[in-house]
């Protein structure tokens, strides 16, 4: 094994360890019929997630669509939500700095791709990790996201490692592990966060078992 590449959001850092600021409070915050800004909320995701579209375009585009009771609170909900962001790269865990410092120091070379919008992507670039990577794929820089094979294969290319020499470790969302193995990556089923995310969300398992490693 001469790399490792990893995913970034609840592999290794999680939005569930500060308060959050997704669809529902920012609909909350504009005022705004919730039944109706959840779609169209869903309907920007992969433009932000591509970089062809920022947080703050995603809520003029939805207020052309739908009534906001206080459109001018956007500017406010922008802040809010990068803010969100910084703060939980910031809370990264000792022992995720752990691991990958240990990594490094035994001479691996570490990569990740993440799916993300570019308020992520500023909080991961000023964040205790980004030094760690030796690329970043980051899919509002890249143009393309998980599980579309051209970003693995651009993160390969630039470790400049063969896929059967890499190990991809993720949370297993977009299809990220099913993708990797497709290239002969092993991989491995991030668990250490799944506490967080099941007191969320309803977790859909996936069909083969999961791995937790303690940490």
């Amino acid at each position: 094994m001469k790399a490792v590449i990893f995913d970034m959001f609840e592999t290794l850092v999680t939005l569930y360890s500060v308060p959050r600021y997704f669809g529902r409070n920012i609909a909350a915050d504009l005022g705004a019929d919730i039944n109706e800004f959840y779609p169209l909320w869903h309907e920007t995701e992969e433009a932000r997630s591509k970089g062809k579209m920022t947080f703050e375009e995603s809520l003029y585009r939805i207020g052309e669509r739908t009534k906001y009771e206080h459109p001018e609170r956007i500017p406010e909900a922008v802040e809010k939500r990068y803010a969100f962001k910084r703060d939980s790269l910031q809370k990264t865990e000792e022992r995720i700095v752990s691991l990958l410092r240990e990594l490094k120091e035994r001479g691996y070379k570490i990569g990740l791709i993440s799916n993300c919008f570019l308020e992520e992507a500023e909080a991961i670039r000023a964040s205790v990790l980004a030094p760690f990577f030796d690329v970043m794929m980051l899919s509002c820089e890249q143009g393309v996201q998980k599980p579309e094979r051209e970003i693995f294969e651009r993160c390969l290319a630039e470790l400049s490692v063969d896929p059967e020499d890499c190990l991809y470790v993720g949370d297993g969302g977009s299809q990220e592990l099913e993708t990797a193995r497709t290239f002969g990556m092993q991989t491995l089923q991030a668990g250490w966060f799944l506490k967080q995310q099941q007191e969320n969300w309803k977790i859909q398992f996936l069909s083969y078992s999961v791995i937790i490693i303690p940490m």
